[in-house]
């Protein structure tokens, strides 16, 4: 598992990879959320495992006492995704490393 930094929690490379597409998804919709089913087909990866991979996430940045780095929501029924703040700067340390 790859490091973000002393206060981060060592993430996934899946979940890196996430991170990256999602950032660079939401930067081409002018901040607007994604669509799960969207980024499952930029990373080539079921949506459910995708799913998987946020919920462990979230679980990590709890026990490391971390804001959530991606808010999903169900839209009409269609989640989407969206990089919190906290999110969006852990993307960018990844794509600067």
């Amino acid at each position: 598992m790859g490091s973000l930094g002393a206060a981060a929690p060592a993430i996934s490379p899946l979940a890196q990879r996430m991170l990256q597409a999602l950032a660079q998804e939401q930067q081409a919709r002018g901040g607007q959320a994604v669509a799960l089913v969207r980024i499952a087909k930029c990373l080539d990866a079921p949506a459910s495992g995708l799913l998987r991979e946020l919920a462990m996430l979230n679980l990590l940045l709890e026990q490391a006492l971390q804001p959530a780095w991606v808010q999903a929501e169900a839209v009409e029924g269609r989640w989407m995704l969206a990089l919190t703040a906290a999110g969006a700067a852990a993307a960018a340390q990844i794509t600067e490393g």
